[in-house]
């Protein structure tokens, strides 16, 4: 990706941009753009700043998080430019996710309708800590497809709705979340998609053994297992 040119038009900073298949939850194996953008409201991504950050948020996702979105590597491209190049990188692929870091901190409406403007659906993976209207606006311009995973308790979220819900077990329960999971669209499926994603990591034996009986003790919430690991895709 070539950086965009100045002009004084707003710039988002992408640290990564790839074509692979989604790995998780609803569209899982589906052929989709990655668009990994710059920053994240719970921890800085320096090693240094580990224990900090996870004081200081009272979460606990600093310790363990292995995704690299520190600036060091990326670029700041346009909305045009970021919506052209997730065109040109997906060469018929017309799905692309919004990931981080947090997402929210950076996309917007302008991005979404440019992304929308060359026929791509658009989703997100957002922590809740953010406002989906605070980020976008008007409805209208919010993300196709929106999944929460919730890296604080559950007062402290601020997204209105989403499309799937997704706890990372064992440290974050069906039952600390119950409000939010009211409040997931059912898109006319069967049911809202609340999922028990197995901590990856040293945990993944046990956390995968209680996603399983906490997801046969209450059948409205499923187990989500990562197939592009299973896979060997990034």
């Amino acid at each position: 990706m070539a950086p965009s040119a100045a002009s004084g038009e707003k710039t988002y900073r992408v640290r990564a941009l790839w074509r692979t298949l989604q790995g998780e939850g609803f569209w899982a194996g589906r052929p989709a753009v990655f668009v990994r953008l710059v920053a994240c409201n719970m921890w800085s991504g320096y090693e240094a700043d580990r224990a900090r950050d996870a004081e200081r948020n009272g979460a606990d996702c600093p310790l363990w998080c292995d995704t690299a979105f520190t600036k060091e590597g990326s670029v700041r491209l346009t909305a045009s430019d970021l919506a052209d190049a997730v065109v040109a990188t997906g060469d018929g692929v017309t799905f692309c996710v919004l990931t981080g870091g947090e997402p929210l901190l950076q996309a917007d409406a302008a991005l979404i309708r440019a992304l929308h403007a060359r026929g791509v659906t658009v989703a997100v993976e957002t922590n809740g800590t953010l406002s989906l209207a605070g980020a976008f606006g008007d409805e209208a311009d919010w993300p196709d497809w929106i999944v929460c995973s919730p890296k604080l308790a559950a007062a402290r979220l601020e997204i209105e709705t989403c499309d799937e819900l997704k706890l990372v077990v064992p440290d974050y329960r069906p039952e600390a979340y119950r409000p939010l999971a009211q409040r997931v669209r059912e898109r006319s499926l069967a049911g809202p998609l609340l999922w028990l994603q197995p901590e990856d990591g040293p945990r993944f034996e046990a956390a995968a053994r209680l996603a399983v009986d906490l997801a046969l003790a209450d059948p409205r919430w499923r187990v989500s297992v990562q197939g592009h690991k299973a896979l060997g895709v990034d």
